[in-house]
């Protein structure tokens, strides 16, 4: 097999690679971050920069799950408008739509006002978490309030833009917004570096917070998104009058989208901060160290997914099943390995690092917790490919089998952090996800692949 087929079987492209791209950047970039971190800050502060980062990383329970469903919508109406003439994606079909075009520019305005209602939301919904999670802190009191409120504040001002850069990725614009995201990724790190040689501690995050923000503002207005999103007169005057509403359109997407949303979360995303509320910053420290490069390298095998995902649903609106369903399996195997190798080899590293680093040791899991954790993250790895597909097919999430899942998961994570610290929250959400909420869900999605 050469590299040509090679390529062709992996569905390769350009926006493909500025993904790859960035996410090989953060798993090049993130162990000298990590370094850097370790070098800088105490056990205490390593804690409390974690239990930080996961309280501003609630903004995906405000979210409600939306940027599937836009990229989703955005790409089945794009796959219905031509504009240079030239399909959006190979073997897509398509036709010059006067109702596809208002639909992608109904879908950026209305999508900007509910996020920004959902922005105002998650500002009082984090500050709220953060005090409940960190007032605790041995550390001082006036740092890490100022530091939650601006953080929590940057971080809500890119959550009120980023339906227009979900759109984007939806409308045909993949390969900018994986560019620009490159090198939002590139700046952030370097600013990250830049902070901590420079002695700021844990203001690192705000440096860090604002140019992601400033970056996001940028992909969302600027002279791209305008040409693709903007409103245009001339255009609507002519176009077929049709009346279209939020909760009518997006609706019975968004309330299944928005309930799965905060059952996953509470599920995958509260692991540290149950073992911060009830353990302390301190125990808390290795979770969160390894936690970092876990979900950086989770993130890396997803990608090969999301940039597929547009493509996808693209395929699937033009009735091209078959070639859709093709796709989706050698993407799923790619993602899939990429992750198992990534893990074992982290695991690997950990067994190594008493006899490289002894002194790190400490703040790093065990390789036998690693290979724990790694069990849970494939198991939520299937879940959400599998999750992706029924959105590509415009179909409604398989919505009571994950939430009994996920809500499973979730009372055992609490449970764990509350009564095993480290150790019993990782088994807690391994064994669970493993044992009930990937089954409830391939059951319910091998049904739905039948149909």
């Amino acid at each position: 097999m050469n590299l040509k087929a090679i390529s062709d079987w992996l569905q390769f492209d350009l926006s493909l690679s500025w993904a790859l791209v960035a996410r090989v950047w953060q798993a090049v970039s993130g162990p000298i971050t990590l370094w850097l971190l370790l070098r800088s800050l105490t056990v205490p502060e390593q804690g409390l920069y974690y239990a930080l980062q996961h309280v501003i990383g609630v903004q995906p329970l405000f979210e409600l799950g939306l940027a599937s469903v836009l990229i989703s919508q955005a790409g089945s109406a794009y796959a219905r408008l031509c504009i240079t003439n030239k399909p959006p994606e190979p073997n897509v079909e398509c036709s010059n739509s006067k109702k596809s075009s208002h639909e992608l520019m109904w879908l950026a305005r209305a999508s900007l006002k509910w996020f920004t209602l959902v922005a105002g939301l998650y500002l009082v919904g984090g500050l709220l978490l953060g005090w409940q999670v960190l007032h605790g802190s041995s550390l001082l009191i006036f740092d890490w309030r100022l530091l939650l409120l601006m953080s929590v504040g940057l971080s809500a001002i890119s959550l009120a833009v980023s339906p227009r850069i979900y759109i984007l990725e939806g409308a045909g614009e993949r390969e900018f917004v994986y560019r620009m995201r490159l090198l939002q990724a590139l700046a952030g790190t370097l600013v990250m570096w830049i902070s901590l040689v420079g002695g700021l501690k844990l203001w690192a995050i705000v440096a860090v917070f604002a140019v992601n923000t400033a970056f996001s503002i940028w992909i969302a207005f600027g002279p791209r998104a305008h040409r693709r999103l903007s409103r245009n007169d001339e255009f609507e005057s002519r176009a077929e009058p049709e009346k279209m509403s939020w909760l009518s359109r997006l609706g019975p997407l968004q309330w299944r989208m928005a309930i799965l949303s905060a059952a996953h979360y509470f599920a995958t995303q509260t692991l540290l901060l149950f073992v911060v509320k009830y353990h302390g910053e301190t125990a808390s420290a290795p979770l969160g160290a390894t936690l970092t490069i876990a979900v950086a390298i989770q993130a890396l095998a997803l990608a090969w997914a999301q940039t597929k995902f547009p493509l996808i649903s693209a395929k699937q609106a033009a009735g091209l099943r078959e070639e859709s369903g093709t796709l989706w399996r050698q993407t799923t195997i790619v993602s899939a390995s990429l992750l198992v190798l990534a893990i074992l080899a982290l695991a690997a590293l950990a067994g190594l690092l008493p006899f490289i680093k002894p002194a790190w040791t400490p703040r790093f899991l065990s390789p036998w917790l690693i290979l724990v954790l790694g069990i849970g993250f494939l198991a939520n790895h299937f879940f959400a490919l599998q999750s992706f597909y029924v959105l590509s097919r415009g179909a409604r999430p398989l919505f009571v089998p994950s939430l009994t899942g996920l809500l499973c998961t979730a009372v055992a994570v609490w449970l764990g952090g509350w009564a095993g610290g480290v150790a019993g929250v990782l088994w807690a959400y391994s064994l669970s996800m493993m044992c009930v909420t990937l089954p409830l869900h391939t059951w319910a999605y091998l049904k739905f692949r039948s149909r």
